[in-house]
């Protein structure tokens, strides 16, 4: 406990540096509120997700006091979430890494620095992105079957769920191994597996008409898609390669290897759940899935526990072959020097003509050594990453941060609202629709109307407006308003009429 509460107390003091949700985090925020309001509006926005939804619900009343107080809410609990996983990833590793207690701290510690410096984990953390606190429950889940809590584990692994969907057919393996494994627990899984799809289907079936909507917005196939590629799966298949990297894929190939002739049957499943995860999600891509890299994320997760404990045993194994051979040349010295002849039962024992510990020490550290030195190419790559990752996130909470003051410079809410639904570059539709209380989908098809125009200069990052906004955007006079970076500009239909300040 005092390490949740640890993690909690730092969640909650990065709120000092900038911190901004970003387009889905901003989408869930928007529904807590409207979920709280009963009117829940689906339509628009990414993919419904239970889980995040239900939170803000109940961060939504304390807008009352700060409309600034749900977002920091849900960010400090995404943040929270990904504290725990890099802290659970230690643990996980260490304790599947074996009884040796500094290999365990080693394999650990691998686990938990693969994590921090993956792809884009820093900005799934930094802007409250699901995938954190996913692995968080993913595993908590694995941490609680190994200490035999099985019950908790499969609630994990349905909050899991609540958070990727990829998750549900291994949630439904375990569950019916479970139904046969514990009786005593078939109630409890009887009724997950009825709110589960309850969770996922019902609230997105009021809010939009359509049962199955999550599923259509995530199969829909932008421009940034893999699936609209020639050959999805291969695409996919590269993705998972370029974010996980050599090192993680031979720490995970070794680890299994060990797990075969030591007869570690978790190491082994493991090692399937991780080839099983991202050969789902390839099939996905080639089903009209994105293919996005947060979807390979757990499968990175499990390769880079699968590294540390692999690291550990590669330098245990060192370790006890080197003493073996220092065993043995010890006994042929000690022959040497009795000129061939078997010792003598009354004879005294000499001591070893070799300590054993210092050399199987000496084999350790260089088996540690070399495991650091292979490794050294795709540790620079991941701190580049990092550094690009600390400027986007900088970047992407700066345009948000200054959105609301953009919009009060045009004259509030209200005023804004006045002229119909405005337009803003795609990466910020969530967060004009929270601010301006409008669904979300009022604001994504508002390049049409009459509404006020809120750009900022482009950026893959930012997303584009819609083509009616950007050419009204790039071909009107000089802004209404600004702030920062952003530019708000009426329509050539709404050029005439007066906007108050």
């Amino acid at each position: 406990m005092r390490i949740v509460a640890a993690c909690v107390a730092l969640s909650f003091a990065s709120l000092a540096l900038p911190s901004e949700p970003s387009f889905d985090p901003w989408a869930w925020i928007v529904w807590g509120r409207e979920l709280l309001l009963l009117d829940l509006d689906t339509t628009g926005g990414p993919s419904w997700k239970p889980l995040p939804v239900a939170l803000t619900a109940v961060f939504a009343p304390f807008s009352v006091i700060d409309e600034g107080i749900p977002a920091a809410l849900w960010l400090a609990v995404a943040r929270t979430g990904a504290l725990l996983s890099i802290v659970l990833a230690f643990r996980v590793a260490r304790r599947l890494a074996g009884p040796g207690r500094w290999t365990g701290i080693g394999a650990g510690a691998i686990a938990a620095g693969a994590l921090a410096f993956a792809p884009q984990w820093l900005r799934y953390a930094a802007h409250g992105n699901e995938v954190p606190m996913a692995v968080a429950l993913m595993l908590w889940g694995l941490d609680r079957h190994l200490d035999g809590r099985r019950a908790q584990a499969l609630v994990a692994l349905f909050l899991t769920c609540l958070l990727r969907p990829e998750a549900f057919p291994f949630l439904a393996v375990y569950a019916t191994w479970l139904w046969r494994a514990e009786p005593g627990l078939r109630r409890l899984t009887a009724g997950l597996a009825i709110a589960l799809p309850a969770l996922w289907l019902v609230p997105d079936w009021l809010g939009s008409g359509d049962p199955l909507g999550a599923g259509r917005k995530a199969s829909s196939e932008p421009h940034w898609s893999l699936s609209v590629r020639d050959r999805p799966w291969l695409a996919a298949l590269e993705r998972a390669d370029r974010i996980s990297g050599l090192p993680l894929q031979l720490g995970a190939l070794v680890a299994a290897t060990f797990a075969i002739r030591r007869r570690d049957r978790v190491v082994l499943v493991l090692a399937g759940i991780a080839v099983a995860w991202v050969g789902l999600v390839v099939a996905m891509t080639e089903a009209g899935f994105s293919g996005s890299t947060r979807y390979f994320v757990p499968a990175v997760v499990i390769a880079s526990i699968l590294t540390g404990v692999a690291a550990a045993w590669t330098v245990e194994a060192a370790a006890r072959a080197a003493r073996v051979a220092t065993a043995r040349l010890g006994r042929r010295v000690d022959r040497g020097a009795r000129g061939g002849r078997a010792p003598s039962a009354t004879a005294p024992k000499s001591p070893p003509s070799f300590a054993g510990r210092p050399a199987a020490i000496g084999a350790a550290l260089v088996a540690a050594a070399a495991v650091v030195a292979l490794s050294g190419p795709w540790i620079d790559t991941r701190l580049a990453q990092l550094d690009r990752q600390i400027d986007l996130s900088g970047e992407l909470a700066g345009l948000q941060a200054s959105l609301p003051a953009a919009l009060d410079r045009a004259g509030g809410a209200e005023r804004v609202v006045a002229f119909g639904p405005p337009s803003v570059n795609r990466a910020f539709q969530t967060r004009l629709a929270w601010e301006t209380r409008l669904p979300l989908l009022d604001v994504e098809s508002a390049g049409a109307g009459d509404g006020l125009i809120f750009s900022v200069p482009g950026s893959p990052m930012r997303g584009v407006l819609p083509p009616a906004a950007l050419a009204a955007a790039t071909t009107g006079g000089p802004p209404l308003a600004q702030a920062g970076l952003w530019r708000v500009r009426r329509r050539a239909s709404t050029a005439t009429a007066s906007l108050g300040r």
